[in-house]
């Protein structure tokens, strides 16, 4: 794993511990996954990865509509399913922001802006660049 990636699952990890499904970075021309629990694995492997990630590079989009609309800045999103919660932030500079994509387990207790302004921190000056697939 590249430097940064590291970085990213232990905050990850510290943060949802075995609750952590999956985790990925992608941009707008691909995606790399950094963790797969393998009973999450098996379930991935028969879904339509890049469309999946697709929608969420619409984020960057809306991210920007939301910090034009608001007087404080985007920080993450979250989404909440039967089977799982889905989190979604960006990192890096304005010109070289990557996506980062994780879900937890449902019901699992993650303090999400922690989590996002630890990661803000550590790589607010790191470029993060996508090792596609």
């Amino acid at each position: 794993m590249a430097h940064g990636r590291d970085e990213i699952l232990a905050v990850l990890q510290d943060a949802g511990g075995d609750s952590l499904r999956d985790a990925w970075l992608f941009d707008d021309g691909g995606h790399e996954s950094l963790y797969l629990r393998p009973d999450v694995r098996d379930r991935v492997a028969e879904l339509d990865v890049e469309r999946y990630i697709d929608n969420e590079r619409y984020g960057y989009v809306t991210r920007e509509t939301w910090e034009s609309l608001h007087y404080t800045d985007y920080e993450f999103t979250i989404r909440g399913f039967d089977e799982f919660t889905l989190y979604r932030t960006f990192l890096g500079t304005d010109d070289d922001r990557v996506g980062l994509m994780a879900s937890f387990d449902p019901g699992a207790s993650v303090a999400f802006q922690t989590v996002t302004r630890e990661l803000y921190e550590q790589f607010e000056h790191t470029p993060i660049t996508v090792e596609p697939e």
